[in-house]
C-alpha cells in the first residue's frame, strides 16, 4: 500500500505493508484524507529547520547522562532516533470504508463508512488501523469527502466547548484558517455574534459568506476602536486564537479585545510570553484547548478503547467527532467551500505547496479509484501441531527480525546485536510505518513492514527479537513451533491462564530456542558475585531496592496490575533465583496502601522471597522516591561477609579481597553477556537454551503470584 512520508524535508510517497489490526481497532480502507495545514507544515518547516546551536548546555548534560546509562552505541541511537533526518509519518485525519474489526470491537462491521482521527493512526495512507474511540460512523457514503475534516472539525469544536459560550455572546476568532473558519462557523452555531480576524482579504470574505458577523484584517489601524464601538466599549467575552505564530503580540492583543472576567481560548502554536498587566487589571480566564477532547494522550482511552461514563463526561474525542458528522450532515457547519482543492494522493506535493502558497484553504488528498476489499487481511494460523527444530544459518550468518521497536531495543539490544559478527538485521516490523523504516535504515536492514504476520513468515528471519508485549503466548508458541528463534524483551505472560499454556508447551519442548532479556544476572557485577558466594556455607541475605520514577497516570486509568511487576520486577525475581540457585518456597508480600490515587499499589510494594535453601530475599520497590539517589541498590550477606551494588556503578565487598571492589562509569546490567550468549548458542549444532524451562517457568509463576498479591494489598503464598 502507499503511505506519504516526509523525508529529510521532502515529501515522498513510498510503499509498505499495511499495518496489523490489533484486538481494540478497525481497518480502514481510506478514500480521502485531509491535509491540515497547519499541523503538517510544521512538521515539514521543523524538518527543514537546520538549526543545531540551541540550549547546547542542556544537550550536553542530557548526552553525558545518556552515555552513563546507555554507554557509546546507546546514545548514538538516541542521537539517530532524535535527529531531524529521520523518516516521518504525516496526517490525522481521514475516512473511509471498514475492512476489518478487531476481536474486541463491538461498534463497527466491515462494510461501515467512517471518520478516523489521530495523528498515529489515521495517516495519509491507503490502509489506517485505528482504535475503536477514534472512529465514527459516516451514515452517507457520498459525505465521505466532507467527512474527511472530522479531526479539525473536533478541535474546533472543542475549542468552543472550553470558551463555554453562551447565546448573544460576542465572540472573537483571531485567525481564519481552515481551524478559524470552523471555529466561526461553531460559535455562531451556539447563537453567538461572531468577529473574525485575519491577515488576508480573502478569508475575510469567505468568513462573511459562510455567517460571520464581522471580520476584520488583522492591521487595520482601527481595529480596537472598531470592537469598543462594536461592544459598546466593555470588550468581547471571549477570544479564541486559532492563528499560529511564534509571536506573542496576537494572545497580547486578545487581551486588548476581551473585556473583564472575559475568556482567551488558544487553540493554535502561538508565543505565550505574556504581559502581567492585561491579566491582573482584567483578571482574564486563560484557556488552552487540547486536541479533539477529553479522551487525548490517555492511552486507556485511545488504545484500549476504554470510554469514560457519558453521564460524567458528555464530550469525549469520540462524541466530539460524531458531533462533528450530525453538524455537517445536517448542514449546521459548512464544509465543502473550506475543501479548496482534491488532489490525488500520488500528485499531494501539489496539495502542500498550495497551502505554502496560501493559493488553497483546505486540501484533500484521495485514494480513488480503488477495490476496498482487495486489502482483506488473511487470517493468521497460530496451530502448532508438531514443533520444527531451530536450524543455524549456515556459515554462522543469523538473520535477525526486529517485532516492535521499544526504548530497550532502541537503546539495548539493538545495538548490540548490531556489533555481533555473523549475525544481521534484515527486517524491521513495527506499527508505526515510519519507526520500521527508520531503524532499518540505521541497521542496514532490507525489509521493513507494519504487518508482523509478513515478518513472522519471512524465510530470511532465523530469529525475531520481540520488544513489545503485543505478542500473545499462542503467539509466541506458533512461531517457536515454526523453528524460529525468539528473544522477547518483555514477558509475555499476564495470567495464569496464559501461564498454564505456555508452561505445558516448554515442557513438552525444553529445547526450543526462546530467551526471555532477564539480564541483570548476566552484568558483569553479577557474575562477579556469583562466583564469590558459589561456595559459601550460609544461605543469602539479600536486599533489593528499585527506585522508579513515578508513571504519568491519567486519573480515569485504573491500574490493573499487568504494569511493573511483570515488566520490571521480574528481572530482580531472576536475578534472586540466579543468586541463590534455589527454588523460591514462599512469598510475602505488603502493599502501600495511600487515601489518594496518584500512587498505584504495583508502584510501591515490598517482596520477600524464601528459598529452598533457606536463603532470604527482599526487594523494596517504590515511585515515591528521589532518581538521584540512583535507581537499584542491592546488599548481600553471608559467610561473615558483606557485598553492596550501587546501581551497577560501584561494586563494593566487606570481608573479602580489595581486588573484588570495582567502579565503572558506564552501566552494565547484562544485555550485552546475555544477548551474546544467545546468539552463539544459536551458531551451535544443537542449540543450548541458556536459561532452561524450570527457570522461565519458575520465575513466570513467582511474578504472577506476587502481581496477584500486591493487587490485593498484601498477603502470603507458598509456592
Amino acid at each position: 500500500m502507499r503511505q506519504l512520508f516526509i523525508d529529510k524535508g521532502s515529501l515522498i510517497i513510498q510503499k509498505v505493508a499495511q499495518p496489523k489490526l490489533d484486538e481494540h481497532s478497525v481497518l480502514v480502507s481510506v478514500h480521502y484524507s485531509f491535509i491540515s495545514s497547519g499541523t503538517e507544515t510544521a512538521i515539514i518547516a521543523q524538518a527543514n529547520d537546520r538549526s543545531l546551536l540551541v540550549n547546547i548546555p542542556q544537550k550536553v548534560k542530557i548526552a553525558l547522562s545518556s552515555l552513563a546509562q546507555h554507554g557509546f552505541y546507546g546514545t548514538k541511537a538516541l542521537l539517530q532516533d532524535a535527529s531531524k533526518n529521520k523518516l516521518q509519518s504525516l496526517g490525522f485525519s481521514c475516512s473511509g470504508r471498514v475492512i476489518a474489526v478487531g476481536s474486541k470491537v463491538t461498534g463497527f462491521k466491515m462494510g461501515d463508512f467512517v471518520a478516523c482521527a489521530g495523528a498515529d493512526f489515521a495517516q495519509h495512507a491507503d490502509i489506517v488501523c485505528v482504535p475503536e474511540n477514534l472512529v465514527v460512523t459516516v451514515s452517507h457514503p457520498d459525505k465521505l469527502k466532507q467527512a474527511s475534516i472530522t479531526a479539525l472539525g473536533a478541535i474546533a469544536l472543542q475549542a468552543v466547548r472550553r470558551a463555554q459560550l453562551q447565546i448573544s455572546e460576542i465572540v472573537c476568532v483571531q485567525g481564519l484558517g481552515l481551524l478559524g473558519q470552523l471555529t466561526a462557523q461553531l460559535a455562531k452555531a451556539a447563537g453567538c455574534t461572531v468577529v473574525g480576524i485575519d491577515i488576508l482579504p480573502d478569508r475575510l470574505v469567505l468568513a462573511k459568506e459562510l455567517g460571520i458577523d464581522y471580520a476584520f484584517e488583522a492591521g487595520y489601524q482601527n481595529l480596537q476602536k472598531s470592537i469598543d464601538f462594536l461592544t459598546h466599549h466593555k470588550g468581547v467575552d471571549c477570544t479564541i486564537i486559532t492563528a499560529s505564530s511564534s509571536s506573542d503580540s496576537l494572545v497580547q492583543q486578545a487581551m486588548e479585545l476581551t473585556r473583564k472576567k472575559g475568556k482567551v481560548v488558544v487553540v493554535g502554536d502561538v508565543g505565550l510570553k505574556l504581559e502581567r498587566t492585561p491579566f491582573y487589571q482584567k483578571e482574564i480566564d486563560f484557556l488552552i484547548s487540547c486536541s479533539y477532547g477529553p479522551g487525548a494522550y490517555d492511552v486507556d482511552y485511545e488504545y484500549h478503547a476504554k470510554d469514560y461514563p457519558y453521564d460524567y463526561v458528555r464530550w469525549t474525542e469520540k462524541r466530539n467527532m460524531q458531533a462533528v458528522i450530525d453538524l455537517i450532515m445536517g448542514k449546521k457547519l459548512l464544509v465543502d467551500r473550506l475543501i479548496t482543492q482534491e488532489v490525488p494522493v500520488t500528485q499531494a506535493m501539489q496539495g502542500y505547496n498550495a497551502l505554502h502558497k496560501k493559493e488553497a484553504l483546505g486540501v484533500v488528498l484521495t485514494y480513488l479509484p480503488k477495490n476496498d476489499f482487495e486489502f482483506i487481511p488473511a487470517a493468521k494460523d497460530l496451530s502448532f501441531k508438531s514443533v520444527t527444530s531451530f536450524v543455524p544459518a549456515k556459515k554462522g550468518s543469523i538473520k535477525v527480525g526486529v517485532a516492535g521497536v521499544d526504548t530497550t531495543l532502541k537503546t539495548k539490544l539493538l545495538p548490540i546485536v548490531a556489533q555481533l559478527p555473523g549475525v544481521a538485521i534484515s527486517a524491521v516490523s513495527d506499527s508505526n510505518s515510519a519507526l520500521a523504516q527508520n531503524i532499518a535504515r540505521m541497521y542496514g536492514a532490507t525489509k521493513t513492514t507494519m504487518n508482523q504476520l509478513q515478518l513472522e513468515s519471512n524465510s530470511s528471519v532465523d530469529v525475531l527479537m520481540i520488544g513489545t508485549s503485543s505478542y500473545t503466548p499462542e503467539e509466541v508458541m506458533h512461531l517457536l513451533s515454526s523453528g524460529k528463534a525468539l528473544l522477547l524483551e518483555k514477558p509475555v505472560i499476564k495470567t495464569f491462564e496464559q501461564f498454564e499454556q505456555l508452561s505445558k508447551f516448554l515442557k513438552h519442548n525444553p529445547k526450543v530456542p526462546l530467551c526471555i532479556d532477564y539480564n541483570r544476572s548476566c552484568a558483569p557485577f553479577m557474575q562477579k558475585i556469583k562466583w564469590e558466594t558459589v561456595n559459601r556455607t550460609s544461605p543469602l541475605m539479600i536486599t533489593y531496592r528499585m527506585n522508579v520514577a513515578r508513571a504519568s497516570q491519567d486519573p480515569f486509568s485504573k491500574n490493573t496490575g499487568a504494569g511493573n511487576i511483570i515488566e520490571q520486577a521480574c528481572h530482580i525475581f531472576d536475578l534472586f533465583y540466579f543468586l541463590t540457585d534455589s527454588n523460591p518456597r514462599s512469598v510475602s508480600v505488603e502493599a502501600l496502601r495511600s487515601l489518594h490515587d496518584d500512587l498505584f499499589p504495583t508502584d510501591n510494594f515490598s517482596v520477600q522471597i524464601s528459598f529452598d535453601d533457606g536463603s532470604l530475599c527482599s526487594l523494596l520497590y517504590t515511585s515515591i522516591g528521589n532518581q538521584e539517589l540512583g535507581r537499584e541498590r542491592m546488599e548481600l550477606f553471608f559467610d561473615g561477609k558483606s557485598i553492596i551494588m550501587d546501581d551497577f556503578l560501584s561494586l563494593t565487598g566487606y570481608g573479602i579481597s580489595r581486588a573484588f571492589n570495582e567502579t565503572v562509569f558506564v552501566q552494565d546490567k547484562g544485555h550485552k553477556n546475555l544477548v551474546t550468549q544467545f546468539f552463539e548458542s544459536l551458531k551451535k549444532e544443537q542449540y543450548q537454551p541458556i536459561m532452561n524451562v524450570d527457570r522461565i517457568n519458575t520465575v513466570t509463576k513467582l511474578t504472577l503470584i506476587v502481581d496477584q498479591l500486591v493487587c490485593k494489598g498484601g498477603g502470603e503464598q507458598s509456592l
